[in-house]
């Protein structure tokens, strides 16, 4: 990646930093992911979006939510669990 790209590519990100609603093109750079990949998303409601008109948005906070949502628990977690589970479930 060229230096000048780089710079753009960091001047959007500081831009949607400031943004509360955002297009599917700004999802995508958020994410990391191509627009096509988040268009995708869309159709299969895969991603918490609006739609006005032909346009699709974004709300900041329901992205940041939808990111967090897939927690995998650790290994301590997993254990503790089992444990609760067998000392709850002895005949």
């Amino acid at each position: 990646m060229e230096v000048n790209e780089r710079l753009a590519r960091i001047e959007r990100l500081i831009t949607i930093g400031s943004k509360n609603v955002f297009t599917t093109d700004e999802v995508a750079l958020l994410l990391g992911i191509s627009t096509s990949r988040v268009r995708h998303m869309v159709c299969d409601r895969e991603i918490p979006h609006y739609r006005r008109g032909n346009k699709v948005y974004f709300k900041k906070s329901e992205i940041e939510d939808w990111q967090l949502s897939q927690r995998v628990p650790t290994n301590e977690e997993i254990n503790n669990k089992a444990t609760t589970h067998v000392a709850l479930n002895r005949m």
